[in-house]
């Protein structure tokens, strides 16, 4: 097994960057790809109230990818054991890990189709979106042992050495997408159940590419031997990937909770506007998941090597390249978003124009505090302090934001929910610092120098 040549590197601050560049583009251009997708084929042609029930479903969405951080946490720590040199081991668990979230999707499929009709009523479907997510789900549902598997594969791209393979795998996912949205929507005019088709098709071709790319010898880390001891494998697994699972967990479950605010605060159109001032600013989030989703195996590795230097100048070069790309994520917001609004606004729904320009003048204000915000937990994460991660995790997407989401409607009305991801955010920012400062003698990256844990 030829030993790693890129996560274990010694990079400098251009390396780094240039090393991350593309899984930021990767994630910031197909979240604006699938930002277009819903843009032009939901809201455009099927209509603001399939717009509002595709929102409705995104707890389902964010559950699935909960389950899929939680089990590709064996990236990071698979990325450990390289750096320890036991890349047979690595291998074995990645093997292991997929068969799991594999079984775990078609277990959950069965659960989203046998109780689909309890599940929607749960997610606060109104009776003019209802039809609309039925038709979405009953098919969405198919494909949730493809989504899991998926997820797993485009985390290892980067521990197997192959960044720009993530990139390569997504550009013909959303390009499959568009196609058959087009294909199905349009074309054919057959609604929602077209939209969940295209998603299947697209979701199948991106787990085949990763299928045959794990095989392939161009692979660091390729397909190994499975073993036997899943439940274990889970464990430690689970304690890397925990704070990405509560992330998008709580995610789902702060959806719920803002759907439900929206509808009982405001109406379908708020719930519409709102969910179009959410794709535009996730388009911008991504470039902060696409960096940090880089360096963390490369933190992993060097935590697994037990080499302080070299940790604590990734963790300040780390630093760096979240201030710069706030500064440029704040400049881009301000200067493409409402281009992008404007793929979702229909000639029937003209009346949200208003709405979604006031979201969208307040959004750039909570990229000032979000980067570092989810910067620190996901770098504990890759560093192995999971407590931490999960707490400052549990602290922003269950505390503050929900908190956020019912109050300021009830002291400000309804467009008192424009500013809940700006408010938590700010709260958050100040825990975070704390968190920082006091871990900082553990892994060297504090003025004193000292590293604890590494000593």
């Amino acid at each position: 097994m030829e030993e790693t040549k890129t996560i274990g590197k010694d990079y400098t601050l251009t390396q780094l960057g240039l090393f991350a560049l593309p899984t930021i583009l990767n994630e910031s251009l197909i979240s604006l790809l699938y930002t277009i997708d819903d843009g032009l084929f939901i809201s455009r042609y099927v209509g603001q109230n399939a717009l509002a029930a595709f929102s409705i479903l995104s707890p389902v969405f964010m559950t699935n990818m909960a389950i899929s951080s939680l089990c590709g946490g064996v990236a990071s720590l698979a990325s450990y054991k390289m750096g320890e040199k036991k890349n047979e081991e690595a291998r074995s668990d990645f093997t292991t890990m997929v068969l799991f979230v594999f079984v775990v999707g078609v277990v959950m499929a069965l659960i989203e189709t046998l109780f689909r009709r309890p599940i929607l009523n749960l997610l606060g479907t109104t009776e003019l979106i209802y039809p609309y997510a039925e038709d979405f789900f009953r098919i969405g549902a198919l494909y949730t042992p493809l989504t899991l598997v998926s997820g797993v594969f485009m985390r290892f791209y980067v521990p197997s050495g192959k960044p720009k393979m993530e990139l390569f795998s997504s550009m013909v996912n959303v390009g499959c997408n568009l196609f058959f949205d087009w294909y199905f929507v349009v074309y054919k005019q057959v609604g929602m159940i077209g939209a969940a088709y295209a998603n299947l098709i697209s979701t199948a071709l991106l787990t085949l590419i990763g299928i045959i790319f794990f095989f392939s010898r161009y692979c660091e880390l390729p397909f190994g031997k499975p073993h036997g001891r899943v439940l274990s494998l889970v464990r430690d697994s689970s304690r890397y990937g925990i704070s990405s699972f509560l992330s998008n967990a709580s995610v789902a479950f702060a959806n719920i909770i803002s759907n439900y605010a929206l509808l009982y605060f405001g109406s379908e159109k708020y719930l519409a506007s709102y969910t179009i001032v959410g794709n535009i600013q996730w388009v911008f989030m991504g470039c902060y998941f696409g960096l940090l989703g880089t360096v963390g195996p490369v933190v992993s590795y060097a935590m697994g090597e037990r080499n302080k230097e070299k940790l604590r100048k990734t963790l300040r070069q780390i630093f760096v390249l979240l201030t710069v790309l706030t500064l440029s994520t704040i400049a881009l917001f301000l200067c493409f978003s409402p281009l992008i609004a404007e793929l979702f606004i229909a000639e029937s729904a003209r009346d949200s124009k208003d709405l979604i320009n006031y979201g969208l003048s307040i959004s750039p204000y909570s990229f000032i505090f979000f980067g570092y915000n989810v910067g620190a937990r996901m770098m504990f994460a890759s560093l192995g302090n999971h407590r931490v991660a999960g707490t400052l995790t549990f602290l922003q997407e269950v505390v503050f934001s929900n908190a956020a989401v019912v109050l300021l409607p009830l002291f400000f009305g309804i467009k008192g929910v424009w500013f809940s991801f700006l408010l938590c955010n700010v709260m958050m920012f100040f825990v975070t610092a704390y968190a920082v400062y006091i871990n900082a003698d553990k892994y060297g990256y504090g003025r004193s120098g000292i590293a604890e844990l590494l000593e």
